[in-house]
């Protein structure tokens, strides 16, 4: 039997109190199901009774006393009363004296020693604190320590109490913190003359374990495997990370493994060497230990191992190579060669905070290089899914916290798709379908290598003159009250703009829209094109108080020479809705200029979009009326120098959006099998029509804006290259549309030809070309596609990576992003990058024309400077001659538009009459008659 010893405290509070004040608890069992006990011990000299005693529970944090167990009989010195809960195991309750189905609690409740005038003896929790203290554990009072009677004190289990796993029995019926001697609730959970099974052979070399027999989830039998913890986590997977301490040396199986206990083990930390009993398990493909009946003992704490560096062998998957080292702790180097291809934010699969890294790149959307449908494309997808780690947080993220990252800051310590992530460390697992690294240290800036940083302004190419520029500005609207503009075409009222879910979708708040108008702003500044096209502006107008107003005002602060300042583009009142609005969405395009640089040549053009209104039958037999629209597109003509240039600027149908098509092929809900988004025959049909309205415009040509289809996405070939005849994957428009109330296509109808613009980015660029970002790829929905006239003035073209590579926690909404400190920077001011195009307009040819004119009935030499023309000397009489900018004679004379000449003539070609000096404009006449000459 154990020895309990007291301190003279103890004992000097034993005699001052009555009998009944030596009784304690001594023990606490929070086990499984319902194996829950309380162990009672009479710490004084002499008999003390249990009557008119009981045990009182509060429940989740309640102020007072719920269930109440009555005590009775009485305890000689030095014994112990053990009551357990009625349906507890059978080990339990063979030592206890007392069952009661009352008596069930969990780690948060409070469980209190109470006499018969309601005074608390002994108390373990605290009343009103619905916090863990004991969840899934045993304690056992430390010698020598006392009784708590005050149970709405803050409470602290380590303070007076030592704890073990959860069910350990073998203390019941004898106090002290060891084990009971030939008695107790049976002996502890030991592996001593267990066959061990090493973490590896369970693994294994492949996806699944060796002992997990095919067709099954499970193998048969118990199984006791030993090995060093590497990490305790209680959220995405609950449990402990076991790793042989010596491997097997092959790199073909993984020497860790997850240990799954259900909830948070207690009394498990890292470092700690354990033996653990339970059955292998797939679970979704993870390969795991089942050890939720918490069968395991510490045997040693021996140390944290040392991490194993990430490497992806040459030839194999970043899948291949993260299996290898499923259930190991890892740390990525420089040589792991793992990007960034997500940066953090919400993960829809996980419901969680996360990021995602790639191997050697970031992942591409397979329709950005290749066409929909096609053995690339799918054989891209498949790569890209095998070429994902989920870099996971064990608890879920605080808004606007990266739980590794400390220092993230919208100025320096910020993340950038495409950065090398070195020195980070976790353990693997996999779950929702993919594998997962579970941050177990904390990263600097750093830590965090890019090879390309943010740029403070786009490139300037040489040769440029003008530059024209793509840009979607994330819901720029000022409808709202604390913002005072003009209500849009959609809004009933104020208080519909003022709504959580009204007609205004963008910011409600006064100091967030104005960290978006200055990050807009300071981004368009940078930028510094003479023309914008502008997508998701409020559609509220384009008076004075219309959000496109707000934004030009804005921005023309920024330039102190009004030779740099905006206007924007105002269509006819007849081509507007209401005479106010851009076609009925609440957002509209539009475009800025700058007049000292470019002017208006006649009228903008409204470019009617497509409409479906058709009624279709699911797969499932459920028949729906669809109604959808697009937003009118918006076409300028401008005139640059001598020369024409006609922007359009679009912003097509969505691809969260659905259509009939997708409802009638039952993907109206789902992501469609060919990989390019709902409504994408939609989008063709706005293509087509945007094509169309182009094809009898003369000049320089650029459509550009949000197409929201990528490079190599019907839509886009529909714009560039495509070839009806000899297309293996036949393009169609959709079915059920009209313009302004005629009939487009009843039903869906293949397209002809391409309209044989050219993808000004991909060009320039090349194919990975890219301006956004959606679930880890990287692609271009915003383009901007040229006719072959423009082509030939182009100096340069790029997409400024300023939004799609950087966190969206820094753009200017504060709803999922807590205390972060944001910034005016142009970096996140948007979701999509700009794409700006650098042109040279040459200065136009300065014509001119000289004509010499000899009125005389003399033959006579012109001259010019003195010279005459040798390929043509003589002037006969009654005759003109003409020169122009391009004459060989003036040519080789250097002499242009604007100069001073010396003009003449000479009689039979040797008496010199001067005309004088004139200068080289539209029309310049040295006339000779009767003998003199005279300059007109």
């Amino acid at each position: 039997m154990k020895i309990f010893t007291w301190s003279p405290l103890a004992l000097a509070l034993s005699a001052a109190l009555p009998a009944s004040a030596d009784i304690l608890i001594t023990e606490y069992v929070e086990g499984s199901s319902n194996n829950k006990a309380i162990e009672l011990t009479n710490t004084g000299s002499g008999d003390a009774s249990l009557d008119n005693l009981s045990l009182r529970l509060a429940f989740n944090g309640a102020t007072s006393f719920g269930n109440t167990i009555a005590l009775a009989g009485t305890l000689a010195a030095g014994e112990s009363y053990v009551v357990t809960n009625s349906s507890a195991a059978g080990e339990v309750t063979d030592v206890s004296q007392q069952t009661s189905g009352s008596l069930s609690f969990n780690g948060n409740d409070v469980v209190a020693l109470v006499d018969e005038n309601d005074n608390v003896l002994d108390s373990l929790g605290q009343l009103g604190n619905s916090g863990n203290y004991g969840k899934d554990i045993t304690l056992r009072r430390i010698d020598g320590s006392t009784g708590r009677t005050d149970a709405s004190s803050a409470f602290d289990a380590s303070v007076e109490w030592q704890s073990f796993a959860q069910n350990t029995f073998d203390g019941l019926g004898c106090s002290g913190v060891g084990a009971c001697d030939g008695g107790g609730g049976g002996g502890t959970f030991s592996c001593e003359g267990e066959t061990l099974t090493p973490t590896y052979a369970i693994q294994g070399s492949g996806d699944r374990s060796p002992l997990v027999p095919d067709g099954s989830f499970e193998a048969e039998g118990t199984y006791y495997v030993e090995g060093v913890v590497t990490a305790v986590t209680e959220s995405l997977y609950k449990g402990f990370w076991l790793q042989d301490a010596n491997g097997d040396g092959d790199n073909a199986t993984s020497d860790g493994l997850f240990i799954f206990t259900g909830d948070a083990p207690q009394g498990i930390e890292p470092g700690m060497q354990v033996c653990v009993a339970g059955t292998v398990k797939e679970f979704f493909n993870l390969t795991q230990l089942d050890a939720s009946d918490k069968q395991w003992e510490v045997i040693d704490t021996v140390g944290e191992l040392p991490v194993t560096d990430l490497a992806v062998e040459e030839g194999e998957t970043l899948d291949a190579a993260l299996e290898r080292h499923e259930g190991m702790k890892v740390r990525l180097t420089q040589e792991s060669e793992l990007v960034v291809t997500r940066n953090f934010g919400f993960d829809y699969d996980a419901f969680r905070n996360n990021m995602v890294l790639s191997y050697e790149a970031p992942n591409f959307k397979p329709t950005q290089l290749y066409i929909a449908g096609s053995d690339d494309a799918v054989a891209l997808a498949a790569a890209n899914d095998a070429n994902q780690l989920f870099v996971e947080s064990d608890l879920k993220a605080p808004n606007g916290v990266v739980p590794y990252f400390p220092g993230l800051d919208a100025e320096q310590g910020y993340i950038r798709i495409g950065d090398t992530v070195t020195n980070l460390e976790g353990v693997i697992g996999y779950s929702f379908s993919d594998y997962r690294l579970v941050v177990t240290n904390e990263l600097v800036a750093s830590d965090f290598v890019r090879d390309e940083d943010r740029t403070a302004a786009p490139e300037a190419f040489e040769g440029t003159n003008l530059k024209v520029a793509s840009f979607n500005v994330l819901n720029y609207f000022t409808s709202a009250s604390a913002i005072g503009g003009d209500l849009n075409v959609t809004c009933d009222d104020q208080a519909d703009a003022d709504a959580s879910r009204g007609c205004n979708r963008g910011t409600k708040d006064a100091a967030e829209f104005a960290l978006q108008q200055a990050k807009i702003v300071n981004a368009l500044t940078a930028m510094d094109a003479d023309i914008v096209g502008l997508m998701e502006i409020e559609n509220n107008g384009f008076g004075e108080n219309g959000a496109l107003a707000n934004l030009v005002t804005e921005l023309n602060t920024q330039f102190a020479d009004e030779a740099d300042h905006y206007a924007f583009v105002t269509p006819a009142e007849a081509d507007l809705t209401e005479g106010a609005f851009l076609g009925g969405d609440a957002i509209q395009v539009a475009l800025i200029y700058r007049p000292a640089k470019v002017s208006l040549q006649g009228d903008a053009t409204v470019v009617r979009m497509p409409e479906q209104h058709i009624s279709g039958e699911n797969p499932d037999g459920e028949t729906r009326q669809l109604d959808k629209f697009q937003r009118d597109s918006l076409l300028q003509t401008f005139g640059v120098k001598d020369e024409s240039l006609s922007i359009a600027v679009s912003h097509f149908k969505s691809k969260g959006s659905g259509c009939y098509e997708d409802w009638v092929a039952g993907e109206f809900d789902d992501d469609p099998a060919d990989l390019q988004g709902r409504c994408n025959e939609f989008r063709v049909s706005a293509a087509e029509t945007l094509g169309n309205a182009l094809a009898g415009v003369e000049g320089d040509i650029i459509a550009l804006g949000d197409f929201n289809a990528y490079g190599q996405e019907d839509p886009m070939r529909v714009m560039t290259d495509y070839d009806a005849d000899t297309a293996e994957r036949k393009i169609v428009t959709a079915a059920g549309t009209s313009i302004a109330g005629e009939t487009l296509d009843e039903t869906a109808r293949e397209v002809g030809d391409g309209f044989g613009y050219i993808n000004l980015a991909s060009y320039v660029l090349g194919e990975e070309a890219f301006s956004y970002t959606f679930d880890g790829e990287l692609g271009s929905l915003d383009h901007a596609v040229g006719n072959a006239s423009l082509l030939e003035k182009v100096t340069g073209v790029e997409d400024w990576h300023i939004n799609s590579v950087e966190s969206t926690l820094f753009e200017y909404s504060g709803r999922f992003t807590g205390d972060l400190v944001k910034s005016t920077n142009p970096y996140s001011s948007s979701d999509h990058d700009p794409v700006i195009v650098s042109l040279n307009y040459p200065d136009p040819v300065q014509k001119f024309k000289l004509r010499f004119k000899n009125k005389s009935i003399f033959w006579v030499q012109p001259t010019v400077n003195g010279y005459v023309d040798e390929d043509r000397p003589w002037l006969r009489w009654k005759t003109n001659r003409k020169y122009n900018q391009n004459s060989e004679f003036l040519k080789e004379l250097g002499v242009s538009y604007g100069d001073t000449v010396e003009l003449g003539y000479r009689l039979w070609g040797f008496i010199a009459i001067p005309c004088g000096d004139a200068v080289l404009e539209e029309n310049t006449r040295a006339v000779f008659k009767g003998f003199q000459c005279k300059i007109k």
